[in-house]
This record gives C-alpha cells, structure tokens and sequence, in this order.
C-alpha cells in the first residue's frame, strides 16, 4: 500500500537541515539597494492668489506705516477667508497672521497687547503663533509685577504651612516626638522671619517692573498709584543694601581685613548717609588700616644705631659676609651677639644665621631658629616679625602648613562625628554668633544623640577633607624635592591621589621616589594611561582631543591604552570631517517632515520599523560639511545596539538649503511650543547653515576650531520614555525618613514658585 502525499513523514535530521538552512537564508537586517535617498524632487515656483496679493500689499503698507492701505488689505483678506469658508473650501490661514502684522503699527506696546489679548480669543490661530502671543501678552510690566508680587505671598503662605504640617507629619512614628519638633519648626519660623531681608527678591523684581512702566507710561492712570509703591519699595531696597553692606564690614572688621571693612562701610554709607552703625565701622576700619600702613612703614626702615655698643667695622663683616654667596656668617654673628646681645643689629645676625642654615641643608635648624626669634617681642626685635612671617607663610614653611591642614583635617572630622552638620559652626544668618549657638541649642542636642549613627556612615560618608594638606604637599615636593619631608609628603599623597582613583597624579608622586618598584609603577603606569585616554576621549574639540590622544599615544607607548590612543589619532585624522551635525533617528521620527521630500528625501522604507528593507540606525542622520551625508543603519544583526553601517550620499546645494532651513524652522518652533525642547548655542553649527543657504557649503574651513557636533536628539530619547512635567497641584505629597533622627512620615508641602532665569540679577 503507497503511502499518500499528505501522509508521507519526513526524517527528522532532514527537518532539521532544511530548518538551519531557511534560517540561514533569512537576515533580520538588510542594508537598502540603490541610493537611500528618494529621487529630488523640483518644486515649481508658486503663482500668487488673490490672498498672496493681498497679503504682500498689506506687507507693504505696513513697511511704511500707512494705516488706511492696511486696513483695506486686511479687510480684503478677510473677505477671501469668508469666501473660502462659505465655499466649503481650506482658508488661507493669513487671516490671524495678518491682523498681529496690522497691530504691530498700533501708537505703544499697551495697545499693541490689549489688541493681542482680542486676537488670542480665536479659535483658529496657529500653535505658533498663539505661543509667541502668548509671550507678548505676558510681557507687560503690570503683569509681570502681579506675578512677582503673588509669588511672594504663595512663598510666605508656604513656610507658614510646611512650618505647621513638616513636624506633625514626620512624627507619625513617634507620637512623642511631635510637641518638640514642633516647637523647633517654630523656633526656625522665627528665626526666618528675623533674618529675612526687608525686601525679598521677588518684590524687587516687581519693583523694577513698576519702573519700566512709569518710565514708559507715565500718564497712565496707574502711574499715581506705583510712584507711591516705587518710594516705599525703594526705602526698603536701600536698606536692604545698608544691612547686607554693614554686616559684611562687620565681618571683615572682625576678621581684621581693614581694607574690605572699609570698602563695605563706605557702600553701606552710599545707601544710607550718615548711616550711625556703619559711620563707626568706617572709623575703625580706618584707624586699622592707618595702623597697619604704620606698621608697614616700619618694617620697612632702618632704625638708628646711637647708643649701640656695636663698633662699625664689626657690623661692616656681617654685611660684606651677606653680600658674598660662599661666606661663611658663623664669626661675624657670634661677633655681633656676643658684642651686644640685646642690640639693634643682634636679631638680625641671628636672622640670617637661621636663613644659612636653611640654604646649607639643615631645614628642621632654620625653621627652629626662625621660630624662637618670632617668638621675641616685636618692640625689642626688628626682625621677630619678618620672622613670623616666614615661619607662618604656607609657600615658604610648606611642611608646617602640611600638618597645620592634617591637624584641622582630624579635628573637622572629630568634630562631625561629634556634632553633624554643627561641626563647621552655627549659619550665619546676621544673628550675633551667641545667639546663633543659643537658638540652635535642640538641633545640636539632636545632632549629638545620633553620634553612633554617623561612626556607622564614617567609612561611606564624611566632610570633604584633604585638599589644603594636597596643595602644602605638592608645593613642599616643587620647593625640596629631596628635602627632609620629602619621603614622608611623597608616600602621603601617592595615597591620597589613589584613594581619589587619580591615577596620573599619584603616577607623577610615585615616579620622585628612589625607591619605586618596577611592578608597581608598570601598574601605575597602565593605570594612568586608561585615564588619560578616558580625558581624551571626552574632549569634542577634535584638536584638542588629538594633541591629548597624541600626548597618551607618546608617554605611555607600552601600555594598552597608548597603542589604543595611537590608534584613535589616526582614524580621527584620517575620518575628520569639516562638521558633524548628527540628526538622530528619534528626531527625524518625531519631526517627520524633515526625512520627507522637503528635507532629507530619505526612502520611506528606511523608518516603517522593518529592519528586512533597511532601517535607520539610532545615531540617525549626520552632515559631515560639504554636501555629504553620513547615513546609519542598523546592521545585518538587527540589532540596534549594534554598530551601524555607515552609507554616505552627496545631495544637491537646492536640497541642502531646504534642509537646513527646514530644520532650523522646526527646532524654533518646537522650542516655542514646549520648553523641554532646549536648542543649544553653536556658533559654527550656525555658520554652516548660513553657507549652506547661500550655495557656499562646498567651500570648506579646514580647521580644527571650525568643527561643530551638534546633535538634534528627540524628547523621547533626551528625556525617557516617560518625561518628568510639573504636577497642576500647589503642593507636593512627601514621604520623608530618615535614621539620623528617628523620622518617619508623610505630609503635604507647598511647592515654592520657580525662580525666573533673570533673578540671579536681583540677588
């Protein structure tokens, strides 16, 4: 009996053969055949409507101010838009564009927004255009001080609340805690509504505003009203700068820096004339500097020698012994010491005894000498304040500044331990220090009771520490570098550059050493030249980043990373493009009408999201300057991750310009519409697109300094598939804990007003 078709079993090995062989032959990608440009389209010149007619007169009669020729323009432009309505047909959508164009001759800016604020009542304007209206209404300076003036008042309803809600809600663990927390929130309020200026930023916005608008307009019914507000605000504002003056000469006064005491309490005195506090910091400040210059002058000039035992010609070896570089001063200081111990010139002999001592070697000698002849009174020593100078300068004494910074370095970390965030003092909130300490007082109660937390965190967090004592170290090893301490400086910061991971600092320590071990500087050596090549690799100004790839290339030739940076330098060179303006795929994407025939002209097939007939690559489109495109594409992997394929075309200048044009249309009115769209400055990207325009991209500027890598990314790859946007709601749910205080709860807080970009200028 035969066997049917139908029923006839194939051998499984045969299966599988036949299966590994179909797989073979399917690619889940496929680069495209041909160009992956569509043909270029030849885009015929438009003739003029009636509409475009009307629309170039009203052009014109605006060009020159003519108010009648416009208005009959625009009356005829809307009779078109009528028409075309009642025809059943598209209007011409000028009808909007063309009454903002005839406002823009209204007689000042308030007629101009008034008639603005009719025209966004329409229910046909372009998004762009309502947008920049939007922005026109909003820029009057009324409005713009009603805002900053609720911002002030949403911000103090705002501590009041977060005041009351914060400690009730962070108690809901520790129900006993509640009363104490409380009334420490309070004692906070307080002390914020007794530091907070007289006038806070945002009415001194609002009262620039109030400026700008009399100024502009001061016949205008509300120009009674703001002088009134404008004189108490700015009161208030000089005071303002009186206090913050005064309190910063009264710092500096403290603190002993006469110069800037003084230079404060004559800004305080500008503000306030005859200003009592300020006029006797002045007078101190004053009678500080007059000292100090005395004391200058004095150390400066020659005292007489009437009364000394000192004979001449002993004092005339020591001198000729100074000026000779090989002498030797042993015999001419005893002389003088023991002549005269206590005589005018016997400090100075012992001075430059010490300095001799420091030139021959003996470094612990010098700054020991040096530091018992500061000790002398300055009444009785001329030197014994060149001699505190010396032993006190960090560039001079760099050991003794060494372990001034360890001494503090330990004692701010004790003192963290100890305290929390207290170890660097009380804030300085213009408050008398004593009652900066006593209003603090529960916070450092609190602070102390969670010392054993913070032990447990010391190995993962603490004060930044360690930079002074790295920069008295370094300075020592440039000065001595086979100085007593050197061994001792050079083991510490071989340490701490490698607890920073700063491999090529801690390479250039190590490699001072006499001592060093071939293994380990090899290892230093491949370390330090990984972060060499890593910092070249960040660099986007391809000059630079080739003379550092040049530099790793040279000085760590035997390691992995020179030859990686030899290689790299010369495909940087031999790859180096005029620009490098990538248009990435999420862009052309979310912009579509630049990979249409109006921009790129790319092949349709390349975006469907089939990879079988090509598909664009993540890194998308890239102009390399000239009229040459670089197109990725996902490679025959289909995998995105993957690196692309690279497929170059050369297009002509006509499409060039639309391009261009086309894509710097859509970034400005992307950025109109949505704030997250940020378009960042690059000169030269600007200067490409401007010779593009013109027909002269193919003259090309080789240089370096004229490279631009501008990338236009999409919102979805910029910000995440899901992008963070302000909650409608004046508050924020928040859920706080924390071990440092035993807290756990939950409260609402009302979010504070965003700062405008202008406010750093107020402040």
């Amino acid at each position: 009996m035969t066997a049917s078709p139908r029923s006839r079993r194939f051998p499984a090995p045969l299966l599988a053969a036949a299966s590994i062989a179909l797989a073979a032959c399917q690619t889940p990608g496929a680069p495209p055949t041909g160009s992956a440009l569509e043909p270029e389209i030849h885009f015929s010149r438009l003739v003029p409507d009636l509409a475009d007619r009307a629309a170039a007169r009203l052009a014109a009669a605006v060009l020159v101010s003519d108010r009648e020729l416009a208005a009959r323009a625009l009356h005829r432009l809307e009779s078109i838009e009528t028409i075309l309505l009642a025809a059943e047909e598209p209007p011409t959508g000028l009808g909007p564009v063309a009454a903002d164009l005839a406002n823009a001759m209204l007689d000042d800016s308030r007629h101009y927004r008034d008639a603005t604020r009719e025209l966004l009542e329409q229910d046909d304007l372009d998004l762009v255009l309502r947008a920049r209206l939007e922005r026109v209404e909003q820029d009057d300076p009324l409005t713009l001080a009603r805002a900053r003036m609720r911002e002030r008042s949403v911000l103090a309803l705002g501590r009041a609340f977060n005041a009351i809600v914060e400690p009730v809600g962070r108690s809901l663990m520790s129900v006993p805690l509640a009363p104490y927390r409380l009334a420490n929130s309070a004692i906070q309020y307080l002390i914020h509504l007794l530091t907070t200026p007289v006038i806070g930023l945002q009415e001194r916005q609002a009262l620039e505003h109030w400026r700008r608008f009399v100024a502009r307009y001061p016949d205008a019914p509300e120009s009674a009203d703001l002088h009134r507000r404008i004189r108490r605000s700015q009161a208030r504002l000089r005071k303002l700068h009186r206090d913050r003056a005064t309190h910063r000469a009264d710092r500096a006064l403290d603190a002993g820096d006469w110069r800037v005491a003084l230079f404060y309490a004559n800004r305080a005195l500008h503000h306030v004339p005859e200003d009592g506090p300020a006029s006797k910091i002045r007078k101190r400040a004053a009678e500080g500097l007059l000292a100090e210059r005395e004391s200058l002058r004095r150390s400066v000039s020659s005292l007489a020698l009437a009364g000394s035992s000192v004979a001449p010609p002993d004092s005339l070896d020591l001198a000729r012994a100074l000026l000779l570089p090989t002498a030797d001063l042993k015999a001419p200081v005893r002389t003088q010491v023991e002549v005269d111990p206590k005589g005018p010139l016997a400090d100075e002999a012992r001075f430059a005894s010490a300095i001799q001592r420091g030139e021959a070697g003996d470094e612990s000698g010098m700054w020991k000498d040096l530091g018992a002849l500061a000790a002398l009174d300055e009444r009785d020593a001329n030197m014994a304040r060149h001699a505190a100078a010396l032993v006190h300068d960090p560039t001079r004494n760099s050991h003794a500044a060494f372990r001034r910074a360890r001494w503090r370095q330990r004692w701010d970390l004790a003192r963290w331990v100890m305290m929390g965030a207290w170890y660097r003092g009380a804030p300085d909130r213009g408050l008398p220090k004593s009652v900066e300490w006593l209003l603090g007082l529960p916070s450092i109660v609190q602070s102390i009771a969670m010392t054993p937390i913070r032990l447990l965190q010391l190995p993962f967090d603490r004060p930044e520490a360690g930079r002074a004592a790295r920069i008295h170290a370094r300075r020592y090893l440039a000065q001595r570098p086979r100085g007593e301490h050197s061994d001792e400086l050079r083991g510490w910061l071989e340490t701490f550059e490698e607890d920073r991971e700063n491999w090529l600092g801690a390479l250039a320590i190590a490699e001072g050493r006499r001592d060093l071990d071939p293994v380990r500087r090899q290892e230093l050596r491949d370390k330090a030249s990984e972060q060499a090549l890593a910092i070249a690799q960040r660099e986007s100004r391809r000059d630079l980043r080739n003379g550092k790839l040049a530099r790793v290339a040279q000085e760590f030739p035997e390691t992995d990373a020179g030859a990686a940076a030899g290689r790299l330098f010369r495909s940087d060179a031999e790859e180096a493009t005029p620009v490098h303006i990538r248009l990435s795929r999420g862009f052309l994407t979310e912009n579509s009408q630049l990979a249409g025939p109006q921009g790129l002209g790319l092949r349709p097939g390349l975006l469907d999201g089939n990879p079988a007939n090509g598909e664009i690559h993540p890194e998308g489109v890239t102009l390399l300057g000239g009229r040459v495109l670089e197109i990725s594409l996902v490679p025959a992997s289909g995998d995105d991750n993957d690196p692309p394929t690279h497929l170059r075309e050369t297009i002509s200048e006509d499409r060039l310009a639309r391009l261009v044009s086309l894509l710097e249309e859509t970034s400005f009115r992307n950025q109109l519409l949505d704030s997250g769209e940020i378009l960042g400055a690059d000169a030269q990207r600007d200067v490409y697109f401007e010779r593009a325009r013109l027909g002269l991209a193919d003259s090309i500027d080789p240089r370096a300094a004229s490279e631009s890598r501008y990338v236009y990314e999409g919102i979805r790859e910029r910000y995440g598939m899901v992008r963070g946007r302000e909650s409608i709601l004046p508050f924020d749910l928040v859920l706080q804990g924390s071990l440092a205080d035993l807290s756990l709860g939950a409260f609402p807080r009302i979010r504070p007003p965003r700062e405008t970009p202008d406010a750093f200028l107020y402040k």
